[in-house]
Parts: structure tokens; sequence; C-alpha cells
């Protein structure tokens, strides 16, 4: 065989392993953005119920980004917290140990152990995302994060199940406005001087998240 011969021979291989990473990965985007879907549509109307109840609760979508709101009024003034999620472009191999799906480990950087993610972000935590989910190729998604420590599902669960999930959120949320359900504000280990409250400024505290 000469080299034309050999080198389409190998060309043609990585045409063909090309092809298949490609509709793996597509097949993850795929179920992640199934699952964004459904958890935004869920988070939506979980909403309207807890408007409903009297709750002052509502939700914001632009695109693949969702922004669930929850105000609690308490002595003439308002608590506000809010939430942020939204899916990320892209799938990667995933390590948290939390996350990974139950068929796989850390070391299967193969894109057939890929996820893709969906990821919440709150002012009350800071910078770093509060609640991350893988979703897999089969389906099955997994999440962690200070609304919800740890739970798995499937991509396909019935309204019920994903609705349930989104109460689940929506009631921390509540909690973390309200400062109920072993929510609450501490101290900071801050400097705090006698000029600081002589103009007014506030002790800095820090949340403590329900559990």
């Amino acid at each position: 065989m000469g080299f034309e011969e050999s080198a389409l021979v190998r060309l043609g291989r990585y045409r063909e392993e090309a092809d298949r990473s490609l509709e793996v990965r597509r097949g993850i985007e795929s179920a992640t953005r199934r699952f964004s879907e459904r958890l935004f549509a869920g988070l939506e109307y979980v909403a309207a119920l807890g408007r409903r109840a009297g709750l002052d609760a509502e939700t914001q979508r632009a695109g693949d980004l969702l922004v669930l709101r929850v105000e609690a009024e308490s002595g003439g003034g308002t608590a506000e917290t809010r939430t942020t999620f939204g899916r990320l472009p892209g799938t990667a191999a995933e390590t948290d140990e939390d996350l990974i799906h139950e068929d796989l480990s850390r070391y299967d950087l193969d894109p057939s152990g890929f996820s893709g993610r969906v990821v919440g972000w709150s002012e009350e935590a800071g910078d770093e995302t509060c609640q991350i989910f893988a979703v897999y190729g089969d389906g099955i998604w997994k999440t962690k994060g200070i609304f919800v420590a740890k739970s798995r599902g499937r991509v396909d669960d019935p309204e019920d199940v994903m609705n349930g999930f989104c109460l689940r959120i929506l009631g921390r949320l509540v909690d973390t406005a309200a400062l109920t359900g072993g929510a609450g504000r501490r101290w900071a280990h801050e400097p705090y001087t006698l000029p600081d409250l002589l103009s007014g400024r506030e002790h800095p505290t820090e949340l403590r998240w329900s559990r």
C-alpha cells in the first residue's frame, strides 16, 4: 500500500472518530438543553404557585438564563434574595465526585463520560456558583449546592417530580429572604469601630444558609 492509500485509510479513521465524538457531545448538549428547559419551566410554575399562596416570587427569563427572585416584608422593610440559573455552553469530563455519573469515574475523559452543566449564582453566596447541575447524555442529572445539597434524577422524570424539585429550591430561597427554616444572619468577623457606628455604617453580617 502506497503512502496516499495508507494516509487515506488513517484519515478515514480520524474522520470516523471525530464524527463519533461530535455526535456524542451533541447528544449531551441536547440533554442539557432539555433539562434546563424543564428546570426553568418548573421554577416559573412554582413561582406562580407561590404568588397564589401570597408569596412575592417572580421569574425573568432571557435565553439560557433565568432569574428567580423572592421578597419578604418585615417591620416596614423588605428583604430580597435572588438566584440566577444559566446553561453553560459546551461539555467536558466531570471530575466532581458528587456529580460524577455512577457508572463513570473522574478518569473517564472520553466524550462518552462528558457532562453538560446548568449552574446557579446568588448574590448572597458571592461570585462563586452556589448550585451546579451535571447532565449526561443518557439523561441522568445530578446536583449539589446550597439550595439542594445532593440530588439526582432523569431529564424525562414526570412533571410532578421535576416541579417538586423546583419547589425545594423556591422554599430555600424563601427561607433565605425571610431567615426561616434554619437560615439566619450571624455577626461577621470584620473590624467595626466607634466611628463606623457614629457614621451609621451597619456592622457586617453573613448569611447562614438553611440546611
